[in-house]
């Protein structure tokens, strides 16, 4: 990929929902899943970035249980992955929604040989394994995403609008559960990476509530009220400093918090000028955040002043990046859903709109060097 320029790919269905391929370690690839309202035309694209060459190469397979409102790969096995999905039964003439857990039957993409090349051009979409499928205690209910245990690859949290809820990977069974007030109602979730991977934080309304799932609880264990002046929208945990998340919200602002002390942020930025959608720390270089806006606009944005170190003396280390934003995206035409850092390339990322576009996008060189030298 050239300094400076994106590479977009474009898909037939409009989408809202991206992940990286967290168990891949070499490979540069992202997976994207589609919303259409027609049935059984659902799917998820692999897309996979050639890094000398700039080339993207890609496989489809059928989503038809549903449009895909959530995907999330599987962190302890490339060929897995979740996703949150929503399906009308013409029969009853509803809306079911559910999480399907999927094995890929594949994990490669770039094809070895032209034989190989040609067959997968004509191809069409291939199947995937449905390893598990759970469905909401109430058929109407509203499931917001479902996400992957860091470490332990037999449980997955769920967030319904009603409540959280960790299930067992083999057999679906709820193993805990967290309860939402009857007034307001959870919108997604994250587990927290430290504090030996019990937590999971919830976003609830404006705030930010994070409870212990090794048993059931009806009390967090702590909470960030009024994260945002209106709806809080996303949530992302620092993976360096076990106190730190990031938060974004209605209110176009990314803020980033200490929650041992969640009165006020320790960074805000409103540069957004809409709905912020998403937030994602970079999994190596802290000081570097992404955003998604219904602006159409993805950011790139430092926070160094908080993810500088002291040295023994207490003083501060010196800074290497100015805060604020480094270099706006706006090859999107509408709301940007997902932005997310590949998980084999800290340098690279994408970004997702509603309009069915996906931008592949390199952190700018000289930002890079600032970093490493």
């Amino acid at each position: 990929m050239e300094e400076g320029n994106s590479i977009i790919y474009g898909l037939e269905h409009q989408t809202r929902a991206l992940s990286p391929q967290y168990g891949e370690s070499d490979a540069i690839r992202f997976l994207i899943g589609t919303q259409s309202l027609k049935p059984n035309s659902n799917q998820i694209h692999v897309v996979e970035l050639e890094e000398d060459t700039g080339a993207l190469h890609t496989k489809v397979f059928k989503h038809d249980i549903g449009e895909v409102w959530h995907l999330r790969c599987s962190p302890h096995d490339a060929a897995v992955l979740l996703t949150t999905h929503n399906a009308y039964d013409s029969a009853t003439s509803q809306c079911t929604m559910g999480v399907s857990i999927f094995k890929l039957p594949t994990v490669e993409v770039i094809p070895k040989d032209l034989d190989e090349l040609s067959a997968i051009q004509s191809r069409n979409a291939e199947n995937m394994e449905v390893l598990l499928t759970v469905n909401p205690e109430k058929p109407e209910e509203e499931i917001r995403c479902a996400e992957w245990h860091p470490t332990d690859s037999s449980r997955i949290g769920v967030v319904c609008e009603s409540g959280l809820s960790v299930h067992d990977v083999s057999s679906g069974a709820a193993l805990s559960r967290a309860s939402a007030s009857a007034r307001l109602k959870f919108t997604g979730g994250k587990w927290n990476p430290h504090q030996g991977n019990a937590q999971f934080a919830v976003l609830q309304d404006m705030h930010i509530k994070c409870y212990d799932t090794r048993t059931d609880c009806t009390k967090p264990s702590w909470s960030i009220d009024n994260a945002h002046r209106q709806l809080a929208r996303d949530l992302d945990f620092n993976p360096n400093r076990q106190f730190h998340l990031a938060t974004a919200g209605d209110d176009a602002t990314l803020n980033i918090w200490d929650y041992r002390n969640g009165k006020e942020p320790i960074f805000s930025r409103t540069d957004h000028s809409h709905w912020v959608w998403t937030v994602r720390y970079n999994t190596y270089h802290e000081q570097l955040l992404l955003t998604g806006s219904s602006d159409a606009r993805a950011l790139l944005t430092a926070a160094a002043s908080v993810c500088t170190d002291t040295d023994d003396d207490g003083k501060k280390i010196t800074q290497v990046l100015e805060d604020g934003v480094l270099q706006s995206y706006e090859q999107h035409e509408d709301s940007v859903y997902c932005a997310e850092w590949s998980a084999a390339e800290p340098w690279t990322f994408a970004s997702l709109s509603y309009d069915a576009r996906l931008v592949l996008s390199r952190v700018p060189r000289h930002f890079k060097y600032k970093i490493l030298l």
